[in-house]
């Protein structure tokens, strides 16, 4: 866990631009051509190399500002790193209220060029792990022996990242921190994974990172021999606001049996609730069934302004040949829940 900070000043130009255009913002439809022929066009050579890249970059919105930075280093003071092949690892972010990311810092080091690909997560209010994924960003980077580079995203590539509720559970005895997860994964271009490790920093918890693939929390060991708590990470902002977007705390099948073919009087609804009235532009609410042959939901909904929730019809088979359960989960601003039906001939 690390310290949060929120600053309202505009930050300065940073002497270095961050990485950009040539190669930090390489569009996805570039990047995809590029994977299909095997090739990635990356920058490669020296820390003289990187920063060539990083002039590349576009420079940051005056009304930029910080609403959240960790990148002490861990002990001792000198860059520490760490290193998980091809498994996913992730860490907690804590902070409050609905922010505009524009850019984020991170720090590396690998021997040859790398892909990086970075996720941001909502919470799953029920188990405090990563909950939605709201955003993907991947770039490319030169071969580097210590880097800090800002990535700076694109208007397109912008997104709104709104903290959850109970965001590393156990961990704060008996409080329900808000926040997100965020991850770095590495690989090659011809789809290995390299020896590129993410940089440590101090943070205010117990050194843990998550497994995203098996949930299970790990205590890494840098190479340093020490144990650092968290992600090296500065995140910035163009937008924030201290409103919390309202959470998904319910998910109810009415009837929870139902008979298949939608008959008159054998109809099932759902019913998605939120921990408090949609803020204005209502919320946006994903659904998915686990078995859609047999009943299915709208993909998205959007609960109105100021509503806490909205019923959803579901629609069944015509006809079934033995009783089946059909498993729902609705998804908004990071946080997921499920329910049950049973459906039967």
């Amino acid at each position: 866990m690390r310290k949060h900070r929120r600053t309202s000043r505009a930050l300065p130009t940073s002497a270095v631009a961050p990485l950009g255009s040539a190669e930090g913002a390489t569009t996805t439809k570039r990047r995809t051509h590029a994977r299909r022929n095997g090739l990635r066009k990356l920058v490669v050579g020296s820390s003289a190399a990187l920063v060539l890249a990083m002039s590349a970059g576009v420079g940051q919105a005056a009304e930029e500002t910080q609403f959240y930075s960790n990148i002490s280093l861990g002990t001792p003071t000198y860059p520490t790193y760490y290193a998980e092949g091809d498994t996913e690892l992730a860490d907690d972010v804590p902070f409050s209220g609905s922010h505009l990311i524009s850019s984020f810092a991170f720090g590396y080091q690998s021997p040859e060029p790398v892909h990086a690909t970075f996720r941001f997560y909502g919470v799953n209010s029920a188990t405090g792990l990563p909950g939605e994924r709201v955003a993907q960003i991947e770039r490319d980077f030169p071969a580097v022996s210590d880097a800090t580079p800002t990535v700076t995203l694109s208007e397109a590539e912008q997104f709104w990242w709104t903290a959850g509720a109970n965001l590393y559970p156990g961990e704060f005895n008996g409080s329900v921190p808000t926040g997100g997860w965020y991850s770095i994964q590495f690989s090659t271009a011809d789809g290995g994974y390299p020896d590129a490790r993410f940089r440590l920093a101090t943070g205010t918890s117990s050194p843990k990172m998550l497994n995203v693939e098996t949930g299970a929390l790990t205590a890494p060991v840098d190479t340093n021999g020490s144990t650092p708590t968290s992600m090296y990470l500065q995140v910035r902002d163009v937008g924030s606001s201290g409103e919390v977007q309202p959470t998904l705390i319910g998910l109810t099948a009415l009837p929870t049996t139902v008979k298949a073919g939608n008959s008159l009087g054998n109809t099932a609804k759902l019913l998605p609730v939120l921990s408090s009235g949609a803020l204005a532009g209502g919320t946006t609410v994903t659904l998915s069934s686990n078995n859609p042959q047999v009943a299915r939901v709208p993909s998205q909904i959007v609960i109105p302004a100021g509503a806490a929730n909205l019923t959803v019809n579901v629609t069944t088979a015509r006809r079934v040949s033995t009783t089946k359960t059909v498993t729902f989960t609705a998804t908004a601003n990071g946080t997921s829940v499920s329910t049950q039906l049973t459906v039967t001939p």
